[in-house]
């Protein structure tokens, strides 16, 4: 039905616990939970969740749209139905209709690598008495699919086909869908004393087991149908895992990707709640907060045998578009996830998997950014819609009103003078050529890959695009000339902008080191140096021109400057004065 937390977000690194075999995975699983919340506490007590505001917009949007595009597609499993006959072929490979130990050795010897040839057979032995009803050391396709929780089915990918439309089931969980999608999306607009999706699911549930069932017999499936929600209280236990050089190095991806994923995932929900909130004040404590309760609660997990989590974007959009802005929502969310799983397990087994379906399509609405697909395609269309705007011009005469005015230049028409809808033809609103690609880019790897690896290579591509914009026309040089009172030339060099790593050349080659006199006035006020390339740069001005006899002093007034000059540039820069009466002192010999 979705990403249940970030740990399911995460592909590449899980591949390391997939050599191991299954009962050992899961002790790994619960040792990775509790150093990923050491991990997150750590993170959470330095304040990283300030980093977010490295975060620009462009990498929020194509975060929410990647988020939206794998909930939508999870979806797309509930039309989906085993295909054993699929499945039994991995391991009959040559047709026999039955599978042997030998064939299971074979899947199971490329699936966990890791293990001896005494244990590889161990766990075929068991693999084959569990599955074998009838003792003939060989499983039929029947007891092959008599049970989808045999250890059997973990030594391949699950294979599935599509519902035919010719089963009235598939039309009665189309009517589950829409009619879900209609009630969260409308009975908002009436009430909200009741939320939505609670309607939309109770609704669906009563008319699945009193009518369907009873009267039209074209059983959908239920949750049951995918996995027994029923659980025990939780219990203490510790992973059976030694932690060791290799144990760790197998782990050590996982924790550093589920922390990274968790808490980048959790820190820009949060971000994108406040913005629904319209919640203007500081985020830092509240990103600290949420980093360390994130690890305790992940550490905890990890202690009581169960699987840890993150902040989910879509159950906090359905969430606060309930009317649940406070903290004992959460806490009321929590409790009832509790009782459900411990004590009303029956009653959410009877759930409809398609009303559930439903309700998190309409998550998929909610959660992708669409104004993002104008603005993405203003220069598109700008190039497809000949035509021109009313009031470009110059001779076109305006009647009527200001306010009827401003409400006709708010179309475009053709050149025949007919107007056109502004939803399609209207191309002001755009974004750059590079803001439509980074979207694209994060969206396309949070799909592909995960959060982290798509937010960093987002932030990472936006910093070299500001750098990049950055270099051009940042830095402004103007060279005059004075006669002094005795007679000589000084030659004084007004710089205002930013010098650094991407203006530090254009800088440099705007001084005229042969042309120049001997006495040179760098004046920085108006600049700011933004980092050590900065400081070479000016650095290197003064041994070129020392070289040739000449003297370049700085005039600063700047106290940024003056910072980072006394933490980096003191040695290299020592003529450095104050020129903030407007008086450049004589240059003494």
């Amino acid at each position: 039905l979705g990403e249940i937390a970030g740990c399911t977000e995460i592909t590449d690194s899980c591949k390391s616990l997939r050599d191991q075999a299954y009962d050992k995975r899961v002790e790994y699983l619960f040792m990775v939970m509790i150093l990923c919340g050491i991990l997150q506490i750590v993170l959470g007590l330095i304040q990283a969740g300030r980093l977010v505001r490295l975060i620009p917009n462009t990498v929020m949007t194509g975060f929410v749209n990647g988020l939206a595009i794998i909930i939508f597609k999870a979806q797309l499993e509930s039309f989906q139905e085993v295909d054993w006959k699929k499945g039994f072929k991995v391991f009959d490979s040559t047709g026999a209709g039955e599978i042997s130990s030998a064939d299971i050795t074979r899947v199971f010897a490329e699936e966990l690598p890791d293990l001896s040839a005494d244990q590889l057979n161990t766990y075929v032995g068991a693999i084959l008495s569990e599955a074998d009803a009838d003792n003939s050391s060989t499983i039929s396709l029947s007891e092959f699919k008599s049970d989808k929780d045999f250890l059997i089915h973990t030594g391949y990918e699950e294979q599935k086909t599509w519902r035919s439309a010719s089963e009235a089931s598939t039309w009665i969980m189309l009517l589950y869908v829409f009619g879900s999608m209609l009630i969260v999306h409308y009975l908002p607009r009436l009430t909200k004393m009741v939320p939505s999706s609670l309607v939309s699911i109770l609704s669906c549930l009563i008319f699945e087991h009193t009518i369907n069932r009873t009267a039209i017999g074209a059983d959908t499936p239920t949750v049951v149908d995918l996995s027994p929600v029923k659980g025990a209280f939780p219990t203490y236990h510790t992973p059976d895992v030694d932690l060791t050089t290799e144990s760790f190095g197998i782990i050590a991806p996982l924790i550093f990707s589920l922390a990274a994923v968790g808490l980048i995932e959790s820190v820009l929900t949060l971000q994108l709640v406040d913005e629904i909130l319209e919640d203007t004040s500081d985020a830092t404590g509240r990103c600290t907060q949420e980093c360390v309760a994130q690890g305790v609660a992940n550490l905890l997990s990890g202690m009581f045998k169960s699987m840890g989590g993150d902040a989910m974007i879509g159950q906090s959009t359905i969430n606060v578009k309930s009317g649940g802005i406070g903290r004992l929502s959460t806490a009321f969310a929590a409790t009832m996830f509790l009782i459900f799983v411990v004590a009303a397990s029956k009653v959410i087994e009877l759930v409809p998997v398609a009303a559930l379906t439903g309700v998190l399509f309409m998550v998929v609405i909610y959660t992708f950014d669409w104004s993002c697909l104008s603005l993405m395609t203003g220069n598109v269309r700008s190039l497809c819609i000949p035509g021109r705007r009313e009031g470009e011009d110059a001779q076109q005469e305006t009647t009527g009103n200001d306010e009827q005015s401003a409400k006709n230049n708010s179309y475009r028409v053709d050149y025949a003078g007919r107007r056109r809808r502004k939803c399609f033809a209207d191309t002001t609103d755009r974004v750059r050529l590079q803001d439509t690609f980074l979207i694209l880019l994060v969206t396309i790897l949070t799909e592909r890959t995960n959060l982290a690896i798509a937010t960093g290579t987002g932030v990472v591509f936006a910093a070299l695009l500001y750098a990049w914009d950055n270099s051009f026309n940042a830095l402004d040089v103007v060279r005059t000339t004075e006669t002094l009172s005795d007679g000589t030339e000084r030659a004084v060099y007004r710089c205002s902008g930013e010098l650094f790593f991407g203006t530090d050349r254009a800088f440099k080659n705007e001084f005229a080191l042969r042309v120049d006199p001997n006495d040179i006035v760098l004046n920085i006020d108006n600049c700011r140096v933004c980092d050590y390339s900065g400081l070479a740069a000016m650095n290197s001005l003064c041994d070129r021109y020392l070289a040739l006899g000449k003297t370049l002093r700085i005039s600063n007034s700047n106290p940024e400057n003056a910072l980072i000059m006394e933490k980096l540039g003191i040695k290299f820069i020592p003529a450095v004065f104050d020129s903030n009466e407007g008086v450049i002192p004589p240059l003494t010999n």
